[in-house]
């Protein structure tokens, strides 16, 4: 049974859309990109939209007693800030917080130590992530681990 979830934000739970000089792009350079959040604050992710068969996974899981949390990289605290504002705007109540780690490598640590704080076995966490090197760490460690498309393929 799942306790705990983990779901990443860019390109699982929300599908990136930013609104650049006149038209939407799905992503950018990293120096643009901070810039961008700058510049955007707390609406950086103005456009974009949640992913429906993500948000319906995580209501199942919720529904079943898990507790979710978004686990995503963010660069400054503007972007943080932006992750935060979209989480509660488009999932309100769902998620208990939005942890944000300086790079993707810290998520499985994070993951770890709020199982073990909880006395929560691997077995018993789910991490739910587009990267699929993310995914293969999870698995590798004991837990569950499940990439986005899969949620689009007919559960067994």
């Amino acid at each position: 049974m799942i306790r705990l979830a983990f779901f990443d934000m860019d390109g699982t739970l929300c599908a990136p859309r930013f609104y650049v000089n006149g038209k939407m792009v799905v992503g950018m350079s990293d120096e643009a990109w901070l810039a961008f959040c700058e510049k955007n604050g707390a609406d950086t992710y103005k456009f974009c939209k949640p992913v429906p068969a993500v948000v319906e996974y995580a209501e199942e899981l919720k529904k079943h007693g898990a507790v979710l949390y978004v686990l995503s990289s963010a660069q400054s605290e503007a972007e943080k800030a932006a992750k935060v504002k979209f989480t509660e705007s488009n999932c309100r109540g769902m998620f208990r917080e939005v942890i944000t780690v300086a790079g993707d490598d810290e998520k499985l640590p994070v993951m770890q130590k709020i199982a073990a704080e909880a006395g929560i076995l691997a077995s018993d966490v789910e991490l739910v992530e587009d990267t699929y090197r993310l995914v293969l760490q999870a698995t590798v460690a004991g837990m569950n681990a499940t990439h986005v498309s899969h949620l689009y393929c007919k559960r067994d």
